[in-house]
C-alpha cells in the first residue's frame, strides 16, 4: 500500500463524491462511482484511502469444513488481521448481499488497527451497533445474519476486483461519504481533486448568485458572462 500525499488528502477531504464523480465522467472516466454501496453511518461515512483488495468467491463446501477443522488457513481473518493502517479494504464477493463478512466485532477491530474504513458488496451484520461506530463502513445491502461460511470463502487479496461495474486496483484512491463510494485511478487523483476544488468553489459562488436573484439560465450551467463575473469577483 501506498500512503497518499497529505496535500491530496487535504484536497479531497474539501469535495463531495458527487463532485469528484463529475470531473472523472468529464475524463470519460464514468464507471467509478459504486451504485448500491451505501455507508452504515452517514455521519461517519467521510473516508479517504488506498484501496487494499480482498476477494472471495461462492463457497465450496470441504474446503470451508478444512477451515473450521484447523487444516487449512482462515484467510478471511488472516487479511483482514493484516490490513494495514490507513487502507480502505475492498472486500469483493460477486455481490454477495445476502450474506455478510463483517459485523461489530471485525468492525470495532479494524479501526482499532487503523484501517481507514471497508467497502464490501455484501450486508452487514449487527448492522445499528457498526452504525453507531465512527468507523466508516460502506456495503451493499441492510443487516445480513447469513453468515459468510455459509456463502462465500475468501481466495486472495492485493489483486483488482470488481464492486457491481466498477473495476477496482490495489492503491486506487477510494473516496465515500454521505452519498456513497468513488475510486480514483491513482494517477489522476491530483489532477481530479484540484479540478473538484475548483468546480465547488464556482458552484458556491453560483449559489450565492442564485440565491440574491439571478436567473437559473445562463447562470447554472454558467455561461460566458457569468463565467465573467466569477472571475472578477474571485480572482479566479
Amino acid at each position: 500500500m501506498t500512503p497518499i500525499d497529505p496535500a491530496l488528502v487535504a484536497q479531497l477531504s474539501a469535495v463531495a463524491v458527487p463532485t469528484l464523480s463529475a470531473m472523472l465522467y468529464a475524463r470519460g472516466l464514468r464507471t467509478r462511482f459504486l451504485h448500491g454501496i451505501v455507508p452504515a453511518n452517514p455521519a461517519a461515512a467521510r473516508v479517504i484511502g488506498p484501496a487494499v483488495t480482498i476477494r472471495a468467491i461462492p463457497v465450496r463446501e470441504d474446503l470451508r469444513d478444512a477451515v473450521l477443522k484447523g487444516e487449512a488457513p482462515n484467510l478471511h481473518r488472516r487479511f483482514l488481521s493484516e490490513a494495514p493502517p490507513g487502507a480502505v479494504v475492498v472486500f469483493a464477493t460477486g455481490g454477495a448481499a445476502h450474506t455478510s463478512v463483517l459485523g461489530d466485532i471485525i468492525a470495532m477491530a479494524l479501526h482499532r488497527q487503523g484501517v481507514a474504513g471497508m467497502v464490501v458488496d455484501t450486508g452487514v451484520s449487527d448492522l445499528p451497533t457498526v452504525a453507531g461506530m465512527d468507523f466508516p463502513v460502506f456495503h451493499g445491502g441492510g443487516s445480513a445474519p447469513v453468515p459468510s461460511g455459509a456463502a462465500v470463502m475468501v481466495v486472495d487479496r492485493d489483486l483488482p476486483v470488481s464492486i457491481g461495474p466498477v473495476a477496482i486496483f490495489p492503491d486506487d484512491i477510494m473516496v465515500g461519504d454521505a452519498s456513497g463510494v468513488i475510486c480514483i485511478p491513482r494517477a489522476i487523483a491530483a489532477d481530479i481533486a484540484a479540478e473538484a476544488v475548483e468546480k465547488e468553489k464556482l458552484e458556491a459562488w453560483i449559489l450565492e448568485e442564485i440565491a440574491a436573484g439571478a436567473p437559473l439560465e445562463g447562470t447554472y450551467p454558467p455561461d460566458a458572462a457569468t463565467k465573467a463575473r466569477y472571475k472578477a469577483a474571485t480572482g479566479g
